[in-house]
């Protein structure tokens, strides 16, 4: 609804205008003023989008008036009455910013018009205003993940800039929430949950999209129980989408340069969720598997931990194996023999997997591990195979390059597959999820997600500079179901549109358009 001020010290006058706007098929809040002093304090209480003045008033006359309002108010549409003995005012006053005036006696037919030209004004300004501020959202957006994963110290100072022109969310953020989902859910569902989220959990936060299956969520509030929240955020995913989606929360960060640091630890946290798919929060740092440790069985840990030989990973075979050694050392209420046939089956697994042939020598761990008398000692016998195979897998580390070329040459020509991610390019190479990712970000330097978005936006990329493709089939070449999800994608990742690469506009020429006055 448009506000609108009409400033006449004859109220017949004022009464004229309000019957004219009324006939108009719009819906208006009209206000009024006797005066020009009067007008100034109407519009310190208001928004006016458009104001009606006579030019000769008392105490403050119309030229007097548009002056003033042009220096305080520079967005508000200013229309002129006068009569035709007058009309050297109206003319002086176009000079301080008066976009039209009417003559008295006012003509309804050209009032109309003149309505219409000033109203098509504020659509304009409004469609232009919000643009550029969608730009500049799309190129702060653009510059902050690129600081998130290079910590590239040029696009934080353009990130900077972007925030001098005002108040932004940035600047308040404290804490971060990285939540990961399966088969694109952030691609697909995006733009339904934004604003039915914001309507869940009632607080002010920041939405960042970084793939298809990845989203970060910036919160501006420091004394608030971050892992409810993300709980609460849970849930809203699981029941309004059935989405099951992990969480990794940040601890308090002072400013936004911190990121980086903070989002790294966070990528590495929810790398668990192929670990304990069971738990679904991970916070920043705090203890995530004392909480699982009480409760966990026997069989499930014994499975993990065959998992991670059988993949090599060593991170969370010690890990895992710690769990399991810190629980029978503590508690003494299991039979040795029960506690020897459970880690005489970690002595096989390792085993089989360091040296298959070598029988005679596991027969013989095996038989020293029957022979202890002490809990503590079995466990120290299975510790130092662990420490073994450690090292086996560490001198073998570098045959995972061979895998990680696997992955990226299979990147590079299925990037328009839908169904691509952790899960399906772990099988490829018969390793786990989790471990592809660690050794792929350990290998490369960035997740797998993050790769094959590069990969899939570099490609999107070179079509639209060398081809005359349609942007809705580019989307669908480099893999994206839903081309309004790519087209803020590309946004976000390159500072700029789709249509703007094409035309070749860079990203400073972009965060200088943003910043023109």
């Amino acid at each position: 609804m448009l506000t609108i001020l009409i400033v006449d010290d004859e109220k017949l006058e004022r009464n004229g205008i309000k019957f004219l706007l009324n006939r108009e098929n719009e819906d208006f809040q009209i206000l009024e003023a006797a005066n020009g002093k009067d007008a100034l304090g109407v519009l310190a209480a208001n928004h006016v989008d458009i104001l009606f003045s006579d030019v000769k008033m008392p105490y403050m006359n119309g030229l007097e008036l548009t002056q003033q309002v042009r220096e305080l108010y520079d967005d508000v549409e200013i229309v002129i009455f006068s009569g035709y003995n007058d009309f050297s005012y109206a003319r002086e006053a176009l000079r301080y910013g008066v976009v039209d005036y009417v003559l008295k006696p006012v003509d309804p037919a050209e009032f109309s018009k003149t309505l219409a030209r000033v109203m098509e004004n504020i659509r304009t300004r409004r469609e232009r205003k919000e643009q550029q501020e969608q730009q500049a959202d799309y190129l702060t957006k653009y510059f902050l993940i690129d600081y998130l994963y290079t910590g590239n110290t040029d696009n934080a100072r353009k990130l900077e800039k972007l925030l001098e022109t005002g108040d932004h969310i940035l600047d308040r953020c404290v804490c971060m929430i990285l939540a990961g989902a399966a088969n694109g859910f952030f691609e697909t569902e995006e733009e339904h949950f934004i604003g039915a989220l914001k309507d869940q959990i009632q607080r002010e936060f920041y939405y960042v999209n970084l793939n298809s299956n990845e989203s970060l969520f910036l919160f501006t509030e420091k004394y608030t129980d971050y892992r409810g929240l993300a709980d609460t955020i849970r849930q809203f995913f699981l029941k309004q989408f059935e989405c099951d989606c992990y969480f990794a929360v940040s601890e308090l960060f002072a400013s936004w340069h911190d990121m980086p640091d903070v989002f790294k630890k966070l990528e590495k946290l929810l790398e668990e969720q192929f670990y304990q798919p069971g738990q679904h929060i991970f916070l920043s740092g705090a203890d995530n598997d004392v909480a699982t440790d009480a409760s966990a069985e026997d069989s499930e840990i014994m499975e993990q931990i065959a998992h991670d030989i059988q993949y090599k990973d060593t991170a969370h075979l010690r890990q895992d194996f710690g769990r399991l050694e810190q629980k029978y050392r503590a508690d003494k209420q299991f039979s040795q023999m029960y506690v020897k046939f459970v880690f005489s089956s970690i002595l096989k697994e390792i085993y089989e997997q360091m040296a298959p042939s070598d029988e005679k020598a596991l027969s013989k761990r095996v038989d020293r591990l029957y022979r202890c008398r002490k809990i503590s000692d079995v466990l120290d016998i299975v510790s130092g195979a662990v420490e073994e195979f450690e090292k086996c897998a560490e001198e073998q580390q570098g045959g995972f390059r061979g895998e990680v070329t696997t992955v990226k040459n299979y990147i590079y020509h299925h990037y328009g597959e839908k169904e691509i991610g952790p899960e399906k390019l772990a099988a490829l190479v018969y390793l786990s999820p989790g471990y592809l990712s660690a050794v792929f970000k350990e290998e490369t330097g960035v997740t797998l997600n993050r790769f094959i978005r590069e990969v899939r936006m570099n490609k999107a990329k070179e079509l639209l500079e060398n081809t005359n493709m349609k942007i809705a089939q580019i989307a669908k070449e480099v893999g994206f179901s839903n081309s309004s999800y790519f087209c803020r994608s590309f946004r976000e990742f390159f500072g700029d549109s789709p249509e703007s690469c094409r035309r070749g506009m860079t990203d400073e020429d972009a965060l200088q358009k943003v910043q023109k006055p």
